[in-house]
């Protein structure tokens, strides 16, 4: 299933009260196809200093997506995907399967519930978690560029 962000637009009521990124509790992580249509996808997600951790499952598309195209875009939003704050630039890797155990613990320490409960639904489908790392760059200007 392909979920689209909506963002407000700049100078608009919703975009004045855009949330950091540090008080989102889920993150929009938009991915592009070869052909460059963004896909977007609510994630958990864990700050670490400059750079995000997303933990998502093995074979999913937006890890296929980032193996050919690393550039993103990340977005604070709901639970949904809809947008709630200012877009910014970010470059995306996978790490090796060393790092999903303290991004878990850390995961699950920020998001108590979620974070659990996604684990625990991972674990009974029998998928095995992989950890993205995000590096922020910079947020969109006003002409989006």
């Amino acid at each position: 299933m392909t979920t689209h962000t909506r963002i407000a637009p700049f100078g608009s009521p919703a975009a004045a009260a855009a949330i950091s990124l540090e008080q989102a509790r889920f993150i929009a992580l938009v991915t592009f196809r070869r052909n460059g249509t963004p896909v977007s996808a609510p994630v958990l997600f864990v700050p670490d200093g400059g750079r995000l951790l997303v933990r998502t499952a093995h074979g999913t598309g937006k890890l296929k997506r980032i193996a050919h195209t690393p550039e993103v875009l990340v977005v604070p939003c709901d639970s949904r995907g809809r947008g709630l704050g200012v877009p910014v630039h970010g470059r995306a890797r996978i790490l090796g399967e060393e790092a999903v155990p303290e991004t878990l613990s850390r995961l699950h320490d920020r998001h108590p519930v979620a974070g659990r409960l996604f684990s625990i639904i991972r674990r009974v489908r029998g998928q095995r978690n992989v950890v993205i790392e995000v590096t922020l760059g910079e947020a969109l200007s006003e002409t989006g560029a």
